[in-house]
């Protein structure tokens, strides 16, 4: 064995110097290494042997400076030799930089806040705005007849808080700066007037300067009617002529609703606002008094008011469909359903078509509400057409949805437009016995033989 590669034996004084040479050894007096004197330390230091220390102490010595934790075992004192200016101008930097910490926290603090402060603003005066619309078309104030007495020459502020405290309107700074801007004072008569207190306002101030006591006459608008439907209805009942109505539906200003503004394109619509006229039950006042605008817009605000209520507007959102879609697709629903059951079928059918369909060479709807449009029926269309009419949106002929709705669709189908029931994921084809009984096919020939099975 090479002589410089032999290892000491145990128990030798050569082992023990040779074990001692790469540990140091630190107590209270000084920093003792137990090393041969040739040695040096990690810091260049000359490394000496403590004779006064037993091999047992310094094995002990040893251990203990093995199980102290950090890099560093000798604590140095550093004396601080900056003069007075240096030791200011050191303090003064770092003020300055506790400083600038301390804006841009307080600056990320103020813009947070004044985020919130401009969301909350927006909130506050947007339900501001809603209650102001609605109470300009008497929309949520309890029906009643009150009393009111009206005295002469009376002033804008006067009729305000008059009709105010017998509760005909909600907010008086809306309805006080409409009179403002739409009449003239000297208009409204004095004398006691019987008034509901559910009137919009320029039914409200029409009453109040009228020479007697204006006709009101209540229209019901079924669900999935029509607006050539609603049209003769409004005509019937002496609130205007079908042509004034249809007239309106399509060449009037309403894009002030959301339910108008968001429609998008109307290319290709027979009547704009199909669709978007809410089914309900509404006073006009009688003997085409009642101006289009007024009437038009309690529909409007009654669809806009019937979604929110029950927060469709925001499932829409969500739907993946197109907000004029979605209205559309429940119009044909509402059409084509025997109830609120088959109304959730019919989604699913109509969902697998509209999704999936042209994997199985289906690249229609196939609806019959649609083959007439804007006709119900071809006994609808005028006989001079009858023979010959085809509409833009019969669903047999185009591919996918039709241009826009073709009724009103009440609450229940457009809920089911959002949500197809589950148990159709698999139907492709519905339709309905002569007894009205609904029926649902994967394939044509399970249709077909389920159509001729009655």
């Amino acid at each position: 064995m090479n002589e410089q590669n032999r290892r000491p034996q145990d128990g030798t004084r050569e082992y023990q110097e040779h074990t001692r040479a790469f540990d140091p050894v630190q107590d209270d007096r000084t920093m003792i290494y137990d090393a041969p004197l040739t040695g040096t330390t990690n810091h260049g230091q000359r490394r000496q042997v403590d004779p006064t220390r037993s091999v047992q102490e310094q094995t002990q010595a040893r251990r203990a400076v093995r199980n102290q934790s950090g890099p560093a075992r000798t604590n140095h004192y550093v004396p601080d030799i900056r003069t007075e200016e240096e030791r200011m101008a050191t303090d003064k930097k770092e003020h300055k930089r506790r400083d600038k910490i301390k804006r841009r926290k307080n600056r990320h603090i103020f813009s947070v806040m004044w985020v919130l402060m401009v969301v909350l603003l927006s909130l506050t005066i947007s339900k501001y705005l809603i209650s102001g619309s609605n109470d300009f078309f008497g929309v949520n104030r309890v029906h009643e007849t009150v009393t009111v007495d009206i005295p002469e020459n009376v002033t804008i502020d006067q009729l305000t808080d008059i009709l105010y405290e017998k509760q005909v309107i909600n907010k008086p700074e809306f309805f006080r700066l409409y009179c403002n801007l739409t009449t003239d004072v000297d208009l409204f008569r004095q004398g006691t007037f019987q008034i509901e207190t559910d009137m919009d306002y320029e039914g409200i101030i029409n009453y109040l300067q009228s020479e007697g006591e204006m006709e009101t006459v209540e229209v019901t608008f079924y669900e999935g009617m029509n607006v050539l439907q609603m049209a003769e209805l409004l005509e019937e009942n002496g609130v205007c002529t079908a042509d004034e109505f249809t007239d309106a539906v399509n060449n009037m200003d309403f894009s002030d609703y959301w339910c108008v503004k968001d429609i998008g394109s109307t290319e290709g619509t027979y009547y704009k606002l199909e669709g978007y006229l809410f089914p309900s039950k509404y006073d006009f006042y009688a003997n085409n008094t009642e101006e289009l605008e007024s009437i038009i817009g309690k529909m409007l605000n009654s669809f806009e008011t019937n979604l929110e209520d029950e927060g469709l507007v925001e499932q829409i959102k969500k739907s993946g469909y197109s907000y004029k879609d979605i209205i559309t697709l429940a119009s044909i629903i509402q059409a084509e359903a025997r109830d609120v059951e088959d109304m959730y079928m019919i989604s699913a059918v109509l969902h697998n078509r509209l999704e999936d369909g042209y994997y199985y060479d289906i690249h229609t709807l196939g609806c019959d509400s649609t083959t007439y449009y804007p006709y119900k029926t071809k006994e609808d269309v005028p006989a001079d057409q009858r023979e010959t009419f085809k509409s833009t949106y019969d669903t047999y002929t185009i591919e996918g949805l039709p241009a826009g709705p073709i009724c009103s669709p009440g609450i229940d189908a457009i809920k089911a437009a959002l949500n197809p029931s589950p148990d159709g994921a698999y139907y492709y084809y519905f339709g309905h016995h002569s007894d009205g009984t609904p029926y649902y096919s994967e394939t044509l020939a399970e249709h077909e033989y389920q159509r001729d099975s009655e």
